[in-house]
This record gives structure tokens, C-alpha cells and sequence, in this order.
């Protein structure tokens, strides 16, 4: 055998060598809790852009988010910065978007932190509605909320603790009304 036979032969030993150890390793098993399995998600997205639409075939409402992990058999998914775009029965759009956000089986989602839902609807007198923690009902397009909630428009802005309100009529109810600040064009 000549010089480079040899050589491929010793590199092939070495690497044979390296990797036996790895090859026969016992792998290690993960003994779940059967009381923690339940707080596994059933599976994960990265990225997520999902649309639902309704039985006439409209684009009922699409979440985009960064990540989703849904739980069977807790009842929900959780997602981390979402933006949901909420179409009413005329097709116009109102877009949410928050921190985090929970989605329940029964069609009610839970977001917090930096909560901001906006009218995508030119001519409206409502523009956007902020706060901490909001629950949205997806079928029947309510919101509401106990915690302090600014609304704000063309030329105002109404600061409120609590909140409910109708997406669709947008009829809403101040909770507890604490400002209202009218900046008229001049």
C-alpha cells in the first residue's frame, strides 16, 4: 500500500474512532408526568397566516403571529404577537393586534399587552381603540374589557376604564368614563 492508501485508511480509523462512542450512547428517554401532559402543546407554529371563512364562504377573520401553540386538551391555542384582521358582514376590516394573545374553542380570544384594535374603514368615527387586556367574541364581533381603555378618532379621545362594544354596530358602552379631550381643526 502506498502513502495515500495509508492515509485513508488511518482518516477513516480515526473518524470511526470519534464516532463509536457516539454510535453506541444510550439514548437518554424523557419520562414525562402523565398531571403535565396536558401542559405540552399538542403542536406548534412559526409564522403562522391562517384565514377562517363562514358557511357563505367570506373571509370571516386571518391571524398572523409569530408563534402558536395550541393545547387539545385545554381547550385553547396561544400566540405570541398576533394580528388579526376581523371582517364584518360588509367586508370591512378592524385589525388587532397585541403581545400575546389566547384563542378558546368557543370562539373568544383573550389578548394583552399593548392591545391595539384599528378601523381599517376610511370614513369612520372611531379610528382606534388601545389598552392592556381586551376579550373579542369572533363570532358575534363584541369586545370587551375591565381594565383603562383609550378610543380615539379624528379629533378626540375618550379614556375609559372598561369597555363593552359592538364591532359590527359600533355601539359602545364606557364602563367608567374618566376623559374626554376634543381637539377641533383649525
Amino acid at each position: 500500500m502506498n502513502r495515500i492508501g495509508w492515509s485513508i485508511a488511518v482518516i477513516f480509523t480515526a473518524v470511526i474512532l470519534l464516532y463509536l462512542p457516539i454510535l453506541f450512547e444510550d439514548e437518554e428517554e424523557q419520562i414525562i408526568n402523565p398531571d403535565d401532559i396536558e401542559l405540552i402543546p399538542n403542536y406548534q407554529a412559526v409564522n403562522l397566516n391562517s384565514k377562517l371563512y363562514d358557511k357563505e364562504g367570506r373571509l370571516s377573520h386571518q391571524v398572523v403571529a409569530e408563534k402558536m401553540e395550541h393545547y387539545e386538551v385545554l381547550g385553547f391555542a396561544v400566540f405570541q404577537n398576533p394580528v388579526y384582521t376581523l371582517y364584518l358582514d360588509d367586508g370591512q376590516p378592524w385589525q388587532v393586534t397585541a403581545g400575546e394573545g389566547t384563542l378558546y374553542t368557543n370562539n373568544r380570544i383573550q389578548l394583552e399587552k399593548d392591545v391595539k384594535i384599528v378601523n381599517l374603514r376610511s370614513q369612520e368615527y372611531i379610528k382606534q381603540i388601545t389598552t392592556e387586556y381586551i376579550e373579542i367574541n369572533l363570532q358575534d364581533k363584541t369586545l370587551s374589557s375591565d381594565q383603562r381603555v383609550t378610543i380615539s378618532g379624528l379629533n378626540y379621545e375618550v379614556n375609559s376604564i372598561g369597555i363593552f362594544g359592538n364591532l359590527t354596530t359600533q355601539q359602545y358602552e364606557l364602563k367608567e368614563h374618566v376623559q374626554t379631550q376634543f381637539n377641533p381643526i383649525r
